[in-house]
């Protein structure tokens, strides 16, 4: 990224779709997606790394967005000028034999360590698409598309809940929106922890900070992340000086991160309660200096929702 541009995105728990174009049959083919849901100009399905399906998001003022359906994973958003601002690692892999490393991987219905695989299974599964949309304003229109994900076989081996996440992604300007509900379509509560793992590009990792957090209780999870250290935040920004793994409390709708270039990104979140701030310094010894997290999440007190309902 370069000069003083300050791109926003924009997370928050409930989605709302206008001038939708819906088709209950699952494609099987991108030319099948673009036939069903493709919008001239807005929205277009093509083939990604490895052959794997990519939902492509065009705004009228230049700005673009990228999504695997593997894992509902966006991992490109670039601004007007061409600049990306998200950051995929380069050992990523898009065969589907693990989650891709970069972008916005889910971490869902578990966020780091627990009962079952790390993060979760959301990240690791295809998400079918729903609905696409242009918003029809005719200043602009916004290019959104929604996928859905729901349980099977395979997750009610980890978890045993019946469930509908409802993923919504859209470009409103040069702004990304990712609007993620969950829905408990059983007949018993369940409870949940998440996050959206996005990954930022830096200039250099010891030029980036986050500002927004100071006072703030956190837990530290760099020695022991079963174990977290609870700590107080008591800088103004937020650098990065080694192996960094911290969860923030209760955090502001508003956090920045400084990329080093002059430039900041701009999170504004709904919902979303905790904030998440990783590097993996050194055990990253081939990319950890070109990107950090800073992530929506919902960690510090589970997410609990009962039968019909929604979070």
């Amino acid at each position: 990224m370069r000069g003083q541009a300050r791109p926003s995105v924009a997370a928050a728990r409930r989605s709302a779709v206008s001038a939708r174009r819906a088709v209950s049959v699952v494609a099987s083919s991108v030319a099948d997606l673009n036939k069903k849901y493709g919008i001239p100009g807005s929205v277009e399905f093509k083939e990604g790394k490895s052959g794997s399906p990519i939902v492509v998001l065009k705004h009228a003022c230049g700005a673009t967005a990228e999504m695997y359906l593997f894992g509902a994973c966006v991992t490109s958003w670039k601004q007007p000028s061409g600049d990306e601002v998200l950051y995929v690692r380069p050992d990523a892999v898009f065969d589907k034999s693990k989650p891709i490393s970069g972008g916005v991987p889910h971490c869902f219905p578990q966020f780091g360590p627990g009962a079952m695989q790390q993060h979760g299974f959301a990240r690791n599964l295809d998400w079918a698409v729903s609905t696409t949309s242009a918003d029809p304003n005719p200043d602009e229109k916004d290019p959104s598309v929604e996928v859905v994900l729901t349980e099977s076989d395979y997750t009610l081996k980890m978890w045993p809940h019946k469930f509908k996440a409802v993923y919504t992604v859209s470009l409103h300007g040069e702004q990304l929106n990712l609007q993620l509900r969950v829905i408990n379509t059983d007949d018993k509560p369940f409870d949940f922890t998440a996050a959206l793992h996005t990954y930022f590009e830096v200039l250099e990792i010891a030029k980036a900070k986050v500002t927004g957090l100071k006072g703030l209780t956190y837990l530290c999870k760099a020695k022991d992340p079963k174990v977290p250290e609870t700590k107080t935040e008591d800088r103004d920004a937020i650098t990065f000086t080694g192996y960094t793994d911290s969860v923030y409390l209760n955090s502001p709708a508003h956090v920045e991160l400084e990329v080093g270039t002059g430039a900041a990104v701009a999170l504004d979140s709904t919902g979303w309660e905790d904030t998440v701030v990783w590097n993996p310094h050194l055990t990253m010894k081939d990319c950890y200096q070109h990107f950090c997290c800073v992530e929506n999440a919902k960690f510090g007190k589970s997410a609990t929702v009962k039968p019909g309902e929604s979070w």
